[in-house]
């Protein structure tokens, strides 16, 4: 079913929220509790010391709003959260706060820690609902409109409620809960067939009603796949009323049949749906027709169907490309090939010249193609459209020689030749790092074609530094930076990039001097600037690096418009952290995680970093194993974090379970500071030949990397065993 028409919902939605939204008022911050006298004859437990943390970033964040600093107060507040989660009335200032500044990511960490919905709450909570949907978090905006509405779905007192109704049940169709999207939908339909009793305006009744009937048929498909054949059959009817379609209607009467196994009667029904002048658009009919086909084992008989239906319908192009699709699962390259390329002339995709060229590989049809490379430059200037094809002809010696060998002859016999063949080649034997060929063809394709000159040359620039090939990268780029006519911004991007390869070459001075050109031309790309502090860093000149980076904070902190600030802000005090780390400044290293945290209170780099600190100082162990534990069910993959979760666990005293997350980080990322964390928790475990052996191995690699303190640190451990 397609949703493109109810997507007028969400703008519904944004409508019903008032601009007063962005000021609405919460009540002054209060303790929900009361304080309690202390009690000296018990210790004070982490969970206790987090708690008074928590009132301690409370009473900052008051203090910061009561003075107007609205961005401080919202970082305290979501401090104390952090802290604290169970602390309200911080979650609902902090997100009073962080919609006050235009805020949305730090508004949807306060939103979703509010449990209990209070009348002030609603409109705040559907406004960080709508962004989430925006997101694509269906989930957790589904979540957030719970809380407003209620789990037991009412019927609408409002047109808020109406709009907020649709747009649940819209997301629990997508998310495919049926059920709880038929019993919203229920409701959503009654208020449309007695809109003064429910109170919905005129406007909201248009508006939700959708256009042709497409309400109800969504209305109708939910009710359907929940089980509620009766019901459907009976909206169906309220669509096809609202907008009488013949093939609209073939198709819900095949959809019923389905579902209650009459097979034969269905395909009936899409026989007239599909055959309909005009036919009923879209997959969703395609798809019903093979499924229907399976149901009766004659699922031979579709590509013939879809081919007969095709040659009735030439103007439909989604037919076209599920029959084409078809053909080629079914390896009938002859077929597929003639599908696509009558498909192509008109509505070219990227699939259907992905599979024409796997299909000119596997018949050796070299020519082909070539042409089929050279059409794909021409129209997008790259091959990356190509994808896991392209891999696939870099991967074949013979198709590179024969590609290659096309292109040298088609330049040599032409008087004009075609520049996208000669581009196209150099760019597959790039892919297939064949750089001395790749730089003959690339050449002669910048001569004849010189108005693709400055894209071509970075990315040939760019896989040359992915290739760690610095010197034919730093002469590829400053080729870019040294041509006539370039844009200032153009000419920065080549700086940029020229930078990093010069700092990969050891010619630091000469990339700090790319690197301060590029922010010359580009003053406020916060990227620009990063690549400075970059080089510092690569280069070990830490207080430098460290003075670049805190100059990113400074300049770029207050600005929320921009993705690539933002990132950059992140980037520079996840590295001010690790700076910090190492001259042994922890509480500094803390506060610059903390404040990523902040922003990003699920970033796994800053989960796991933050977690391992403390673990690693052997302080605020419950806090770190929780966080160290949210970035490895983020990436459980990564052997870092599996480390990190393994030594916090080691701190805790639970050695066994330690153990196992450290061999499943050994298995992930083989590092020598994982071997040794391992030998450790073996040693705890009496387990001293298993200790012994897994220290030897990383004395070695820590050796191997020249890192002889560590070394030596776990050479003593050894000989301390003997």
């Amino acid at each position: 079913m397609s949703f493109r028409t109810l997507w007028r919902v969400s703008l519904c939605l944004a409508t019903l929220a008032p601009a007063t939204i962005l000021t609405v008022q919460a009540a002054p911050p209060q303790f929900e509790e009361s304080l309690e006298p202390l009690d000296p004859r018990h210790a004070a437990t982490e969970q206790d010391e987090d708690r008074a943390q928590a009132l301690t970033f409370f009473g900052m964040a008051h203090e910061a709003e009561t003075r107007g600093d609205s961005a401080k107060a919202l970082l305290w507040y979501l401090r104390a959260l952090r802290y604290d989660p169970s602390h309200i009335p911080a979650a609902r200032l902090a997100m009073r706060l962080a919609i006050q500044l235009r805020r949305p990511t730090q508004a949807v960490e306060a939103a979703l820690k509010i449990s209990d919905c209070k009348a002030e709450d609603r409109l705040p909570l559907r406004y960080v609902a709508l962004h989430l949907t925006q997101q694509d978090r269906w989930e957790e905006a589904i979540r957030l409109y719970e809380r407003t509405l209620g789990d037991s779905p009412q019927e609408p007192k409002s047109d808020e409620d109406a709009v907020m109704m649709m747009e649940m049940a819209r997301l629990c169709h997508l998310i495919k809960d049926y059920e709880k999207a038929a019993s919203y939908f229920s409701n959503v339909l009654k208020a449309l067939e007695t809109p003064r009793k429910h109170n919905i305006s005129p406007k909201i009744k248009r508006d939700l009603m959708g256009e042709d009937g497409a309400t109800y048929q969504l209305i109708g498909s939910s009710l359907l796949l929940a089980g509620d054949v009766e019901a459907a059959e009976a909206v169906f009817e309220k669509a096809q009323k609202a907008a009488p379609n013949t093939a609209r209607a073939a198709f819900n009467a095949a959809s019923i049949h389905r579902h209650a196994g009459r097979f034969e009667a269905a395909l009936e029904e899409l026989d007239l749906c599909l055959g309909s002048r005009p036919a009923l658009k879209g997959l969703e009919p395609l798809l019903l027709l093979e499924e229907t086909l399976k149901e009766l084992g004659r699922s031979e008989e579709l590509i013939d169907c879809l081919a007969s239906l095709r040659r009735n319908q030439p103007e439909n192009t989604t037919l076209g490309y599920f029959l084409a699709q078809k053909l080629f699962d079914a390896e009938q390259y002859d077929g597929a090939e003639e599908a696509y390329l009558a498909l192509v002339e008109h509505s070219p995709t990227s699939t259907a010249y992905q599979h024409l060229l796997e299909i000119y590989l596997s018949r050796h049809q070299y020519k082909q193609a070539a042409g089929i490379l050279a059409t794909v430059v021409e129209k997008t200037g790259t091959l990356d459209a190509l994808g896991e094809s392209l891999e696939k002809l870099a991967g074949s010696t013979e198709a590179v020689d024969a590609i290659v060998s096309q292109a040298r002859r088609q330049s040599a016999d032409d008087e004009e030749p075609d520049p996208s063949h000669t581009l196209a080649a150099g760019l597959v034997a790039l892919a297939a790092k064949r750089f001395t060929t790749a730089n003959e063809l690339l050449t002669s394709a910048i001569h004849l074609s010189p108005d693709r000159a400055e894209s071509l040359l970075l990315i040939w620039g760019l896989d040359l530094l992915s290739a760690e090939r610095t010197d034919e990268a730093i002469r590829v780029l400053r080729n870019g930076v040294e041509r006539e006519g370039i844009s200032d911004e153009q000419r920065g991007v080549f700086h940029y990039y020229l930078a990093a390869a010069l700092e990969l070459d050891g010619q630091t001075d000469a990339a700090l001097e790319a690197a301060r050109e590029a922010v010359r031309l580009s003053e406020d790309s916060a990227l620009f600037h990063g690549r400075i502090a970059w080089i510092l860093y690569h280069a070990d000149r830490k207080s430098e690096a460290a003075v670049a980076y805190r100059a990113i904070v400074d300049r770029f902190d207050d600005n929320h418009e921009s993705a690539q600030a933002r990132d950059a802000v992140r980037q520079a005090r996840m590295v001010l952290s690790t700076l910090c780390l190492k001259d042994r400044r922890i509480d500094e290293a803390v506060e610059w995680l903390e404040q990523v945290l902040d922003e990003y209170p699920e970033d796994p780099g800053a989960l796991n970093d933050l977690g391992y600190l403390w673990a690693d100082e052997n302080m605020h162990l419950e806090r770190a194993y929780q966080l160290i534990k949210r970035a490895v069910c983020a990436e459980p993959e990564n052997g870092a974090y599996r480390d990190s979760l393994g030594w916090v666990l080691y701190r805790k005293g639970q050695y066994q379970k330690a153990i196992a997350e450290l061999a499943k980080a050994v298995e992930l990322e083989p590092d020598p500071v994982v071997l040794d964390h391992l030998g450790d928790a073996y040693l705890k475990t009496d387990q001293i030949d298993q200790a012994k052996s897994v220290w030897k191995q990383a004395a070695l690699e820590f050796e191997q990397a020249g890192m002889d303190g560590k070394a030596a640190n776990v050479r003593k451990k050894l000989a301390d065993k003997e």
